[in-house]
């Protein structure tokens, strides 16, 4: 502990302790407070928030977010692991979309294609380290995101099911919370609770209590979150019952007894700047002279000691401690934790100021708007950021409690602090820290972290045996100039250990004899293995009943004329001059120069890890009733889909399914292939699908591939193999138009952006103040301004502003 940490310890002991003791109680309160210290910091883990661009999307839209990755405990940024995985998932855990974001270099931003074909419903958001899935699934990041699309009809023809509203034939479970552990004869106790279905989602109930003679003690009520307090007075021969009322039945739950050897700390006031907290003990273990040590601790610090003696009061200054959640321990006179409270810290004192140059604003109009961290003053740390600016009108401004739990500060700050902090699980009650110290560090580092920028692979004869010393070589010319030779092992191994390189890509392998003779054996290539794994159902969240109102609303009144904005008419104007057209793909195998043709790179570009999205973007080809249709001169229409080629192999599609409502079969042929790997899709719908007869009569589409195996784990070719590994993600600058350019500005276009803004790497300056700038669209409507993120000494950052668009 450090010698300023050791003086306020001694004055807090000495000023601000009733029934101070001798030196010795002095120097045993200074022991035990730099053990738990020492103790707390040394089982560090790792903790994630995540900033989204919104809540909710449209098909065809991107989804931008920025993670931060910080130490459990003190809330500053945390870089033991290196890699941040980031996919979206359906209900059944399939994942839409996946990213790899690199944490040493804070790359922690990254934006998420979504596809124009994706069907309407709830997908979950998950961020987590590999060492997070090792030691504690549900320490994961996850956020539900729901989409809208409408080309397909929602799975739910009511709209999104409530999840906070159980089924009817799942009766809720209650858990009591007793301030402090435990309830205390001859004290007025206060009980918070938490109301869940069985899969741990929150649920709105209302009950009361009774007492042994059948008369009504108190009623309570859950919020949104499930949660809620009651109070009422203890005694002796007292013995309670919670009712609640479900389904003409009643529920009933014994409420917690007294505790006789118990002790306990409870809220007894709270003003501005001080709390006052009330030490209480069972008749059991009560004793006039019993020592007990009181210690509160935000983060990994102390910021207030006391000692006292039997049952007595203490005033905590809120000055000592920073804004955010802290708890107050209470450890006898064996230096056991006998009872903990959780508190939250509030100040009067504004933290964040966002400031536009103005209120108001006319269509397609600059808005300046400068973020302070802090004052002059007081020194501010450095920041950093994620900023998003959103439309009212489409996305309502939403309450702060709708933000994922490990947002410890917004998460909370809309409902009543103190609920949410009365129902916190007690972690250490029954702990002891009168032994030496043994640190169970919780960080354990992962192996594939430190090799995942790495390519391996082997080499195989004809016969399917490893080939030892054959040269290998690997260059890429695409994006960076790259050219490595190694050697294969014993066991036809090859390993080129490189640093980086762009996500997806294009590399080309060779294999050569000792000579520089290329040889014609079989290249097979270890592609990146992202985990696997089930979202655990606490954390499976969906919409509250505000957001499903919102997202029914967006649906009746602005889904039919929304745009979704590619950016593309909002950059500045291009020159084009006329040079010779050189093709990004095989264009050998094209069937017919009339066709249309989708090249990898622009599938990779517009649907990401999802051919489909990027397909139905070509003319011609649209959805009718979830199948597959081609718009020509020799379509025939009806419910039959396009003839599908992949590699020269027909797939036929099955269109006995069209009847049972069954998905695309087409659609979904066309999802099991990897984008990355797709050299290009022809799309023949004229004359030109007339070379395969009748089985062109629908349209034709031709996916041609670079080679790969059936194994999907690995790429593979003979001689030389041309790939696109998974790498670190890296986002492009978030496109907006750029209105100080008039002939933008006074283009004819429909603006209809829903998010004028997003940046996830704002970073404050010495001033703690940054300064950034973007333009309003043509809708009048109220913008909301999303601020989030982390200061340098560990605050978490988050704050709302709006302004006017007339």
């Amino acid at each position: 502990m450090s010698i300023l940490l050791k003086g306020l310890l001694v004055f807090v002991l000495l000023t601000a302790t009733l029934n101070c003791g001798a030196q010795t109680n002095i120097e045993h309160a200074d022991s035990l407070a730099g053990r738990v210290i020492k103790e707390l910091r040394n089982n560090t883990r790792e903790k994630i928030f995540v900033q989204t661009s919104k809540w909710f999307y449209t098909a065809g839209e991107e989804l931008w977010l920025k993670a931060y990755i910080i130490n459990a405990l003190s809330n500053k940024y945390y870089s033991h692991s290196k890699t941040l995985y980031v996919d979206l998932v359906d209900e059944n855990d399939t994942a839409i979309a996946q990213l790899l974001l690199n944490i040493p270099r804070q790359q922690t931003e990254g934006v998420i294609p979504l596809s124009a074909s994706l069907p309407e419903g709830y997908y979950w958001l998950r961020v987590y380290t590999a060492n997070m899935l090792q030691h504690d699934t549900a320490s994961i990041f996850v956020l539900p995101v729901y989409i809208i699309n409408k080309r397909f009809a929602p799975k739910l023809t009511a709209g999104p099911v409530n999840a906070i509203a159980a089924p009817t034939n799942e009766p809720p479970q209650l858990t009591f919370f007793p301030e402090g552990g435990a309830l205390i004869e001859a004290t007025n106790a206060v009980i918070g609770f938490k109301a869940t279905d069985k899969a741990g989602h929150p649920m709105m109930v209302s009950g009361n209590i009774t007492d042994n003679w059948n008369k009504e003690v108190t009623t309570f009520k859950s919020d949104s979150n499930g949660l809620g307090k009651l109070s009422y007075y203890i005694f002796k021969s007292r013995k309670c019952t919670a009712h609640v009322k479900w389904n003409n039945k009643d529920l009933t739950w014994p409420m917690p007894a007294a505790n006789h050897f118990a002790s306990q700390l409870s809220i007894m006031e709270e003003d501005a700047n001080n709390i006052r907290v009330l030490v209480s003990m069972g008749d059991s273990v009560y004793k006039k002279d019993k020592q007990t040590y009181l210690l509160g601790i935000c983060r990994d610090s102390l910021c207030f000691a006391s000692i006292g003696a039997g049952m007595y009061e203490v005033y905590i200054p809120k000055n000592n401690f920073p804004l955010g959640r802290a708890t107050l321990y209470l450890f006898n006179d064996q230096q056991q934790v006998v009872s903990e409270r959780a508190i939250f810290i509030t100040k009067e004192k504004e933290a964040v100021v966002i400031k536009t140059d103005k209120s108001n604003y006319k269509t397609r109009d600059k808005v300046l708007l400068t973020i302070t961290i802090g004052d002059s003053l007081t020194h501010p740390p450095v920041a950093s950021l994620s900023v998003s600016v959103t439309d009212d009108n489409l996305s309502e401004h939403l309450a702060d409690a709708f933000i994922d739990p490990v947002f410890d500060q917004p998460a909370i700050s809309a409902t009543a602090p103190d609920i949410a902090m009365l129902t916190q699980a007690q972690e250490n009650t029954g702990r002891s820290f009168n032994q030496s110290i043994v640190p169970v560090i919780n960080n354990a580092s992962f192996d594939g972290d430190s090799t995942i920028t790495d390519i391996k692979g082997k080499v195989l004869n004809k016969k399917n045996q490893p080939v030892p010393d054959k040269i290998v070589t690997l260059y890429s010319t695409k994006q960076i100039n790259l050219f490595a030779t190694t050697i294969t092992d014993s066991s036809g191994h090859f390993k080129f250990p490189l640093s980086s390189y762009p996500d997806s890509i294009a590399f080309t392998l060779q294999v050569s004899n000792q000579k520089g003779i290329k040889q014609d054996d079989k290249i097979i290539v270890d592609a990146f293995p992202f985990p696997k794994f089930s979202t655990p159902l606490s954390l499976k969240k969906k919409l509250s009943p505000v957001q499903i109102k919102q997202v029914q609303n967006f649906r009746v009144k602005y889904l039919e004329n929304y745009i979704v904005g590619t950016g593309k008419e909002w950059l500045k104007g291009v020159t084009v001059t006329g040079k010779r057209k050189v093709t990004s793909y095989d264009n050998s195998k094209r069937v017919s120069s009339f066709s249309h043709v989708l090249t990898g790179e622009a599938i990779q570009r517009i649907g990401g890890n999802n051919a489909n999205a990027a397909i139905l973007t070509m003319p011609g080809i649209h959805l009718r009733a979830g199948r597959l249709n081609i718009s020509g001169p020799t379509s025939m229409g009806g419910s039959a889909e396009p003839l599908l080629i992949i590699d020269g192999v027909e797939h036929v599609s099955d269109t006995a399914s069209y009847m049972d409502e069954e998905p695309s079969s087409l659609l979904l042929m066309l999802s099991t292939i990897p984008s990355d790997i797709i050299d290009f899709i022809e799309v023949l719908k004229g004359p030109e699908a007339a070379i395969y007869g009748t089985r062109g009569a629908n349209g034709v589409i031709i996916v041609n591939t670079l080679s790969r195996s059936n194994i999907k784990s690995n790429y593979s070719s003979v001689g030389i193999l041309k790939f696109s590994p998974k790498s670190y993600h890296q986002p492009p600058e978030y496109s907006m138009p750029d209105y100080d350019d008039k002939s933008i500005k006074n283009a004819g276009f429909n603006d209809g952006r829903n998010t004028l803004y997003w940046n996830g790497h704002v970073y404050t300056n010495g001033k703690g103040k940054a300064e950034l700038y973007f333009f309003t669209a043509d809708a009048a409507t109220t913008y909301t301004i999303t601020v989030s993120g982390i200061t340098a000494s560990g605050d978490i950052i988050y704050k709302k502003a709006s302004f006017r668009r007339n």
